[in-house]
Parts: C-alpha cells; structure tokens; sequence
C-alpha cells in the first residue's frame, strides 16, 4: 500500500525555532504590521494636517490622531517649512504663512472676491470687539455686524465699491462668510436663520456667536506681511511682476519651495527663481520625502513644479474646473487655442520663464475665433452675452486657478506656463464618436504627453 504524504497547514512562526540571537519569526510578522500600521496612521495625520484649516475635538479619531503625532508633525514642519502647529484641549490648526500671492484653488464655500472681502470683515469685526471691551460679549446681531461693514467699507479706498446688504448679491456673499466661518468653527449659530436674513423676510435678524478660534485666526496674521500684501495688490505696476513678498526673501529658498508647493497649486519659475532652481538641486530627496510624509506626487516641469494629489481623495481643494461650468469649458478650449497660436507662431514665443505675453486685444480676437467653432455647444447664458462680457467672466476663471495675471493698465496678460497642462474638445456622443476619439487620443499621446486632453459634453 502507497504512503500518502499528509501536508499540514502551520501557522506562520509555529514549529520554526529561530536561531540563536534571532527574533521569532512571528515576532516579526507582527512588528512589520505595527510598523506598516504607524506608517499609515502618520501619513493620514500629516494629510489631515495639511488640508484641514482647522481640527476640532469634536471631530474624534481625527483630533486625537493628530494629537498623538504632534511631536513628530511640529519637528517635520519645524525641518521643512517653519510653520507652528497651534493646539489646546478643544482645537488643533497648522499656523500657515504664504510666501507668494499665487491665486489657484477655489473654495466650496467662498468663489467671489466679496465673499472673502466679507469673510476678512467678520474678523475684523470680531478683532475690533476686543479691541473696544466688548471682546465678552460675544453674542451679536447680523444686523449689526451689517451696518458697521457698511460703514466701515464706504471709509475705503478710491475706487473699490463700498458693500450695501439692501443688494441680494452682498448679502449671499455674507451669508457665504457666515457658513464658511462657521464651518471652522470660528462661529456658533444661536438663534434665527440666515437665509430668512438674505430674502428678506419682514424683519428677520440672526443671532451669532464668535468662538475663540475666531479670535486665533486673527493672532496668526503677520501686520507687517498684511501690509505688505495690501501695497502689492493695490499697486497696479505689480499686476504682472513676480508675486514672491518681499519680507518672505528672508527665508530659506527651500522652505520657500516648500511652503508654496504645499500651499499650492504651483511653484512658478518666474515667481522665485532662487527657490525653484533649489528644488532642482534636490528634487529627488523633495520628491521621495512628499510621497513618504503625504502620499503624493511631485511633477516638475521646466518653469514650474506642483504636487498631484491622487484623484477621489477625501480631503483636499475642490477640483480647479467642472465639466459642465460653461466658464470651465470655455477656459480649456482657450488653453488649447493659445497654445495653437505659439505652434504657428501667430503669438511671440514664451519668455524665459515659460510665459506668455498677451495683449487684450489678441484675447479677444482669440475668443471670438472660438465662439465661432464652439459657441453652439454653450448654454444659453453664455451665448446671451456679449464676447466683451464674457471674456471677463473668462479672465476671472483663469485668474482663479492660476493660469493667467492681469490685465495692468496697458491692457497687457500674463499666461503662465500652466495653462499648457490643459486642451478640451467637443465630441457627439456615439460608437463612431467613440473610435475616433480613442484613435486621435493615440495619436496625439506622442505629441503632448504632458497635456491632458479633455473631452467636454456636447449637446445631445
């Protein structure tokens, strides 16, 4: 009779003896595990970190995992970026500072220029409560806080628009403030409802309450950085000069390029030289110590460099374009028209910073051309307007994700490097739409590997 081999499953580390001076095989298996598991508990921290503005006890696992690795995130930050991790019993904030003024990522709440300008007012209004002894009270009335916006905001300067809450659109874009404000924590909802405030609903008041992270996010602010930032913007002989602040010079250009490829979305060439040919002299280290600590990517190209973010993470700004924002798409298939105009060298080429210089003239000559092409596939609104009004409505999208500066008092652009990253094109749906998409796709992949070629919804 055949002896049959019995093979019996052994549970990893069970009947091996280790050697002498060895660790037990499972004691090995298992101290992996907890190490794989630290790992990945440390990135998530840093991640949480980095793009949460603020982290409240409330928020449980997520509070208490950035507590536990405070130590290791304030010396990680403490090497590469100088910023201070702020925290007590009931909120935990990285203090950031910019190093340049470099426009580019949208907010879900906050789109509009007079949605920040309201959110800067309820600071100040809240500073301006302290200052004056009444920082105890800290209940107030929107109606209050309104008139004292309006009248502080017409005692501004020559030529900005004073706000003037009988009109719907300054009061949506308080009530924007409130709900962003309020989502950091800053502010507590006591009684009434906001949106009765903005329609106007007889006599309808909201009663609010300021936090003490209200008070932090003020603390935070460099006066001297504040100002310095309020004579760049205001002085129309910076429009397209580089947007590195001056008291940030002082700074390691390293951290400088830290600082900026954090805070996003780009590290431009053109904005500071010193930090970005510092980068290159340590891109490799930068790059493995960026997927080490969050995850993520770092993409350098010749006069720029950015982080990718995986797609569909969590966290993070929202999406620079939509699809389906008319605005969006006109914006991509401005991208790829420019990028025509430098092939055939209708446009003078890039400057040594890899940027365009663009009259306004040209843009408009631009955008028509392709309203001519792509206009049918617009929504209604968008082919109401006249191509005057909608070429703002364009520039302000460009201006939003960072691919465009201006125009100065010249009427003259600048279109950063940037905006080559993009193309978009109309397509039908259909099989026969399909295949030839999928055949044109592969021909252009040798071409522009660097470009990403968008296909924008069509009318059915």
């Amino acid at each position: 009779m055949q002896e049959t081999e019995v093979q019996q499953d052994i549970p990893i580390g069970e009947g091996i003896e280790p050697a002498q001076g060895e660790q037990h095989p499972a004691n090995v298996v298992n101290h992996r595990i907890r190490r794989a598991t630290m790992t990945a508990d440390l990135l998530k921290a840093h991640v949480t970190l980095m793009e949460k503005e603020v982290i409240h006890s409330h928020q449980g696992d997520l509070f208490r995992l950035v507590q536990h690795h405070y130590y290791t995130l304030q010396a990680w930050h403490d090497q590469h970026t100088g910023w201070r991790i702020q925290r007590n019993s009931s909120v935990i904030r990285l203090e950031r500072h910019l190093n340049a003024l470099t426009p580019g990522y949208l907010y879900e709440r906050l789109k509009e220029p007079k949605d920040f300008a309201c959110l800067t007012w309820l600071l100040w209004y809240s500073e301006n409560r302290q200052l004056t002894g009444r920082g105890n009270e800290l209940q107030f009335l929107l109606s209050q806080l309104a008139e004292q916006v309006q009248e502080q905001s017409a005692l501004g300067l020559d030529g900005e628009e004073p706000f003037d809450f009988r009109r719907t659109a300054d009061r949506y874009s308080m009530q924007r403030a409130l709900h962003y404000l309020e989502e950091l924590g800053g502010l507590q909802l006591v009684d009434g409802q906001t949106r009765e405030w903005v329609e106007q609903a007889g006599n309808a008041d909201v009663l609010y309450e300021f936090t003490p992270v209200a008070r932090s996010l003020v603390a935070a602010l460099n006066p001297q950085t504040v100002e310095s930032t309020a004579a760049h913007l205001s002085d129309p002989a910076t429009a397209l000069q580089p947007a590195l602040l001056t008291d940030m010079t002082r700074s390691p250009a390293l951290v400088r390029a830290w600082r900026t490829l954090l805070l996003g979305p780009t590290l431009f060439r053109f904005d500071d030289p010193s930090a970005f040919a510092e980068l290159l002299t340590h891109a490799d280290s930068v790059a493995n110590e960026l997927l080490d600590t969050f995850g993520w990517l770092l993409d350098i190209q010749r006069d720029y460099a950015c982080v990718v973010r995986a797609s569909g993470m969590a966290l993070g700004p929202i999406a620079p374009f939509s699809l389906y924002g008319t605005n969006d798409q006109i914006t991509l298939l401005l991208c790829q028209a420019i990028r025509k105009q430098v092939e055939i060298s209708a446009w003078s080429p890039p400057d040594a910073f890899g940027c365009l210089h663009v009259s306004v003239e040209d843009m408009s000559a631009l955008l028509y051309s392709v309203r001519e092409q792509c206009g049918e596939n617009w929504g209604n609104e968008a082919r109401s307007k006249s191509s005057r009004v909608l070429l703002q409505d364009v520039y302000k999208k460009m201006r939003q994700v960072g691919l465009l500066r201006g125009p100065d008092e010249e009427g003259q652009l600048l279109i950063l490097p940037t905006a080559a990253r993009y193309a978009a094109t109309y397509e039908k749906p259909g099989p026969e739409a399909t295949t030839s998409t999928r055949g044109r796709a592969k021909a252009s992949s040798k071409r522009a590997q660097k470009t990403r070629s968008t296909t924008l919804p069509g009318l059915e």
